[in-house]
């Protein structure tokens, strides 16, 4: 397969604005079921067709990376954040999976602040890879990702707290239990993922400063 020196047909940075596209409309449909139970189903219809098209699009961006000799950035970079906008996504369809067959019959305060907030995360990573292709710095962004990302931590506490408070007098009850205690670790392990995003843009952005 022949290489070219020449990339300018290959808009990585693009590429990558476009993967952080889809996560954020991914994210939004977590967010409407979270608001909205009854929207369950046509949201996770969506996420599952958004997806498909990150997978497209991570799988191009690797086969782009493979035929190119001369990127913006360090391949290994553009790499990195392929991967972890993937992960993201996968991590994001996973929770509204898990929601969707729980049977749970409300969303609980918690769990549904944790997850605007990790909406209002992905949000500042985008602006995160247009400062990366703009040579700018994202200090600000990293701090309002680790400020939502600490509000996350004290909701999951508050959260978990109260699934210890519940008085179970029926077997049901103890079943609810246990399906919020996956559904919020679900929802820990989507914060964390993101929080590793913001955090590989950022060193990304440092090296190339």
């Amino acid at each position: 397969m022949a290489f070219t020196l020449f990339p300018k047909s290959i808009r990585f940075f693009e590429m990558l604005i476009q993967q952080n596209q889809i996560l954020k409309e991914v994210a939004a449909d977590l967010e409407r079921i979270f608001e909205d139970f009854t929207t369950v189903d046509q949201a996770f219809k969506r996420i599952n067709v958004k997806e498909v098209e990150g997978d497209e699009l991570c799988r191009e961006i690797a086969r782009q990376l493979s035929q190119t000799f001369i990127t913006p950035i360090d391949r290994e970079d553009i790499y990195r954040l392929n991967l972890a906008q993937e992960d993201s996504i996968n991590f994001f369809k996973n929770i509204a999976a898990r929601t969707r067959v729980s049977g749970i019959s409300y969303i609980r305060f918690p769990a549904k602040k944790m997850i605007s907030n990790v909406n209002r995360m992905v949000a500042y990573t985008g602006e995160m890879i247009k400062a990366l292709r703009a040579n700018q710095e994202v200090g600000t962004f990293v701090r309002e990702i680790k400020n939502l990302k600490g509000e996350c931590d004290m909701l999951l506490s508050t959260g978990l707290s109260e699934l210890q408070d519940v008085e179970v007098t029926e077997f049901k009850g103890v079943v609810d239990i246990i399906k919020w205690i996956q559904v919020y670790d679900r929802i820990e392990q989507v914060v964390e993922r993101v929080d590793d995003l913001s955090d590989a843009i950022e060193e990304v952005v440092l090296k190339n400063a």
